[in-house]
């Protein structure tokens, strides 16, 4: 069974949703528009309460908290538990939107059950469907993420919208992880042989699998202009934008494992320097590859192991460990 996002650590890479995906398999890796003339050269860290797994565009962020229940968090209000479905243990928040609508899951570990939910003005609601997770929200209040469907066993992706449940296609199981403003859907499906794929949604075509010459691909996000983050198995992490894929690549790193990317085309991540150290990153083409510690005063106590997710303001969220805590939550502000 596919997990929310194929497991934490499977590659990713981006795609247009346009034309050229046919083609990008076949082109030269291209150089993109640059977006930031100017990188980040130092950041202010805010220790946050809570393991964060989404930044929205007003800096609000969502994730869940040491109590195991899913949270929201700003400046204003703090941290905000969110009540736990009823029948369930442990819940965490995925998404949030413009409106301050919250989608995420509860769950049970043993015997694993889940129920996706949709929170918004102070009330909980039960999105339909068995097993299913809620992962991602746009501002019209689409949800994505996956569900069991009447009548087909394995979870699949799916979008709730208007109250209606949408399968998005898969023989054999599958999820959705993201959607951006135009309501254009990314996942991974798996195929009869048990391989998984990326994919992505419109209204308009459907579903198709996007371009790889890897037998395994995921995606990982896409953003409003319809950009897509996704790993190819084989071949490493890419960026797919206007023209030809763009591979994602340091020197530094044993293993990229990205997270995040923003409308300026920058990514977030964790990459590996040995077997069991991880850290932070930060990249786009114009300033390239770069560990977040860097741009963190050396005497802070920080070790910035994982960056979750970047909204367009370029604030960053993730974890690390802080003294001698482990794996606490971090939001860098730009400066």
């Amino acid at each position: 069974m596919m997990s929310s996002r194929i497991r934490a650590r499977v590659a990713r890479v981006v795609l247009c949703c346009a034309g050229p995906l046919a083609a990008a398999q076949t082109q030269p890796t291209a150089k993109l528009p640059l977006r930031s003339a100017e990188p980040v050269k130092h950041y202010r860290i805010v220790e946050l309460p809570l393991r964060p797994l989404h930044i929205g565009k007003a800096g609000d962020i969502v994730g869940r908290s040491p109590a195991h229940r899913a949270a929201t968090w700003s400046r204003e209000q703090g941290l905000q538990e969110l009540p736990l479905v009823e029948g369930f243990t442990q819940a965490q928040a995925s998404a949030q939107n413009s409106a301050g609508q919250v989608v995420g899951f509860a769950f049970t570990p043993n015997p694993f059950r889940s129920q996706a939910f949709l929170y918004q003005q102070g009330k909980l609601s039960l999105l339909p469907g068995a097993r299913s997770k809620a992962l991602a929200i746009d501002d019209s209040g689409a949800v994505a993420g996956e569900s069991q469907v009447e009548g087909k066993k394995p979870t699949r992706p799916v979008l709730w919208s208007g109250g209606a449940v949408t399968d998005l296609g898969s023989c054999c199981g599958g999820t959705a992880v993201d959607v951006n403003s135009q309501g254009v859907v990314i996942g991974n499906v798996y195929d009869e042989r048990g391989k998984y794929r990326a994919f992505l949604w419109n209204k308009t075509e459907g579903s198709k699998l996007l371009p790889s010459e890897s037998e395994y691909s995921a995606a990982v996000a896409i953003n409003d202009d319809g950009h897509i983050l996704v790993q190819e198995f084989e071949k490493g992490l890419f960026l797919f934008a206007e023209g030809a894929p763009v591979r994602l690549t340091s020197a530094k790193a044993r293993a990229i494992d990205a997270r995040g990317l923003n409308r300026a085309d920058t990514v977030v991540g964790t990459f590996s320097l040995h077997a069991d150290t991880d850290h932070a990153f930060i990249w786009n083409q114009h300033n390239g590859f770069h560990d977040l510690n860097e741009f963190i005063p050396a005497n802070a106590g920080w070790n910035l192991e994982v960056a979750s997710g970047i909204n367009d303001r370029g604030e960053i969220i993730g974890w690390g460990d802080h003294g001698d805590e482990e794996d606490v939550g971090f939001l860098l502000i730009p400066e």
